[in-house]
Formats: structure tokens, sequence, C-alpha cells
């Protein structure tokens, strides 16, 4: 009877040892080498002019804007928020089997005037990065968000409005306190004008950035910090060190999708 019991028990352990040491690895394959692309544009323009200055890498039409959306629903891809990016990396929530997030710099009134109406027709996130010096002003022909607008894209929950900073200049060139008081002073803005904020992204004007930056801001307030080109993966994520793939003017969703693909 004894040895009887003793079996039992000890079949009991090795079905609760092999389960404890199984559902680490079962829950780690499962958000294993997650591509979690995160697309990067700027501007938006009715009508492609002949030349540019930045050899259209910063333009686009809301046209091929709406085309690449469909594109990637129709492929099966997730727009998530960096909201959800940062829950899930925190292991708070699952991500989709193709997540992408869709983010767009400076904070040019095109984005409301084109982009939001879009937006709400195909119910899809995105993430705007604003400059808060720029807000509500033209700067060089271009027209920039006013806050009324930020405010109306944002209630409508599909719109989070993050800092670009507040000038917008080299931040590998100035001093690291500097870069500190700017960006607190941007986030400042922002609250002031948007409500508090229980995440704060920030996006590296023109990338540039150093370790002393990224460091400096993490204990400022930052959350996450997007920098520079190139592929995120689940399994490695570094939410100090965001990459993001710029889409240049009339980028179709197929060429989108395709170098997704390629990227390893």
């Amino acid at each position: 009877m004894k040895k009887r019991y003793l079996m039992i028990i000890l079949v009991l352990v090795l079905i609760i040892v092999t389960a404890l040491v199984m559902l680490p690895k079962t829950k780690k394959s499962k958000n294993a080498n997650v591509k979690i692309p995160i697309l990067l544009y700027h501007d938006f323009v009715t009508t492609v002019p002949d030349s540019d200055p930045d050899n259209f890498n910063y333009i686009n039409t809301p046209q091929s804007y709406e085309e690449n959306i469909k594109a990637l629903l129709e492929d099966g891809y997730t727009f998530i928020s960096f909201q959800e990016l940062n829950d899930a990396n925190n292991g708070k929530i699952s991500l989709p089997e193709k997540p992408i997030l869709v983010t767009f710099d400076d904070g040019y009134a095109s984005n409301y005037e084109y982009i939001f109406s879009i937006l709400k027709k195909y119910n899809v996130k995105v993430s705007i990065f604003v400059v808060t010096d720029k807000i509500g002003k033209e700067v060089d022909g271009k027209k920039y968000l006013s806050w009324e607008q930020c405010r109306e894209m944002q209630d409508s929950g599909l719109v989070e409005i993050f800092s670009h900073s507040k000038r917008h200049v080299f931040y590998d060139k100035l001093p690291v306190r500097q870069i500190r008081d700017d960006v607190i002073e941007s986030y400042k803005i922002i609250e002031e004008k948007l409500g508090s904020k229980n995440l704060k992204v920030f996006a590296y004007p023109y990338g540039a950035y150093t370790k002393e930056t990224v460091w400096t801001l993490k204990l400022n307030g930052m959350d996450m910090q997007v920098y520079d080109l190139g592929m995120n993966y689940s399994n490695d994520f570094n939410k100090d060190y965001i990459k993001r793939m710029n889409i240049p003017c009339e980028m179709t969703g197929a060429e989108i999708i395709e170098e997704i693909n390629c990227t390893n």
C-alpha cells in the first residue's frame, strides 16, 4: 500500500516538474522572433513635385498612404500603439502575430488635413511626434498642426501624441543637460495642452543621439526612445533603442511588406 502511494506521489511530482519546465519554454516560443516593424512618414502632399531637395524621402501622398494601409491589413498586419507595445514588453498583454506601428514625425498639418480621415476609415492607430515650438505655426512654407487638431485626434483614440523635441536640433551636438531640459520642457507643454501622459516616448530629430543622451532621458522620465532606422524583434526588444523604417514618396504596400520580410 505504501509503495502504491509512493508511486502516485512520484508520478505527480514528475508531472508538476515537467509542467514547470515546459511552461516558460512554451511562453517564450509563442513570442520569439516576432518582427515589430515601425513605419515612419512625415509630410503629405496632394501633388508630387517634379523635384525635391530631400530626394522625396520626407513627403508622401494621401493616396499612397491609404494604399499602404489597405495592403498591410490585407496581409494580416495588426496596427498597434506604443502603449500596447509597452504593455506587451512588460508582459501585460501578448503581441498579435503580425504587429505593426505607424509614426509621423514633426507634426505637419497635413497629418490632420489628409490622413486623419483615413485613420478613421480603417480604424488604425498611429503616433505623431510633434516639435512643440512649431505647433500652430508656418515655418519655411510648411504648416504645422494646431493644439486643437492634436486634441481632436488624440480624443479619437486612434492617435498618440509624443515629443519630437522642442526645437528640432541635432541632439548629438548639444550638452546633455541642455538636451534634458529641452525634452522635459517639450513634454511639459504637451501635457499642459493635451493632458498628462502615462507613457512618454521620444523620437530623436534626425536620429541623432549618443549613449549619454539615451541614459539621461531614461533617468528623466522617457519610457521609450526612438532613434534610428531598422527592425525591432520581440525576443530582444530594447525600449531605449527603438528602430523604424522610413517610407519614401509613393512606396507601395507590397514594397513595404517585401522589405519587412527581407529584413533579418
